[in-house]
């Protein structure tokens, strides 16, 4: 018996309310492949009840990796620092043993501040034949996070993130007309 999570519908895509079922770099199937992946969705808060998405993507474990050796080494060690330390992987591990499904989307898992109006944030989850992957709760990344990210990177790497933002993201064109200085982070 597969007791495994089904996919917060947070995480299913925009265009059409349904789960990805694709990477969207080398379009492998996420679905029935065994591959792990994650999601990553990008929100701007403009009011009180309604987000706007400035990205989503759903990409293959490989295509991550290839993509977190575009970063320059500065960069790869900071990301890893926030991202590969203690205390995330304790305070992701007590997300999922407390209740994480009726509250891994109400606040920032490092500052734990509630995101308010106007905070950009992003909510990450790495699933694996369209189920939670256990013991790894989704998560989200407040403003204050990725402030401190856009101004650790390198030169290089947000270079990098641009390109690839242009290539596979976005944001819509409407939307970078209203955030012209809108810098894709991509975790």
């Amino acid at each position: 018996m597969d007791n495994r999570i089904e996919i917060p519908i947070e995480f299913a895509s925009d265009s059409d309310g349904k789960h990805f079922i694709y990477c969207k770099i080398c379009n492998c199937d996420l679905q029935s492949s065994n591959t792990p992946y994650t999601i990553e969705k990008a929100y701007k808060r403009i009011d009180e009840a309604r987000d706007i998405t400035l990205f989503e993507i759903a990409i293959c474990m490989d295509c991550a990796e290839k993509q977190s050796k575009t970063m320059s080494e500065e960069s790869r060690q900071f990301i890893q620092s926030l991202i590969g330390n203690s205390t995330f992987l304790e305070k992701r591990q007590n997300l999922w043993n407390n209740n994480w499904k009726h509250n891994w989307n109400e606040r920032c898992l490092f500052s734990n501040k509630k995101i308010q109006l106007n905070d950009e944030y992003h909510i990450i989850g790495q699933f694996q034949n369209g189920k939670v992957i256990p013991q790894a709760s989704p998560f989200i990344l407040g403003q204050d996070l990725i402030e401190e990210m856009q101004e650790n990177l390198s030169k290089e790497t947000k270079e990098e993130m641009d390109r690839f933002g242009e290539e596979f993201l976005g944001p819509d064109p409407t939307l970078k007309e209203l955030f012209p200085d809108y810098q894709v982070i991509f975790v």
